[in-house]
């Protein structure tokens, strides 16, 4: 039986996932889709500072 903070973890993990797919799907160029990868590079790399 998972614990507490494994159900929470695995959870903000699937929604995460599901708010970057949303936001590829948002994508209709190049450009759009470069932007959001520079935002995904910046949150990166703010998580590991």
């Amino acid at each position: 039986m998972p614990t507490n903070a494994e159900v929470i973890e695995s959870l903000a993990r699937k929604l995460e996932r599901v708010r970057i797919l949303n936001d590829l799907k948002e994508c209709h160029t190049i450009e759009e889709y470069q932007e959001l990868t520079k935002k995904y590079e910046a949150l990166c790399k703010d998580d590991r500072a």
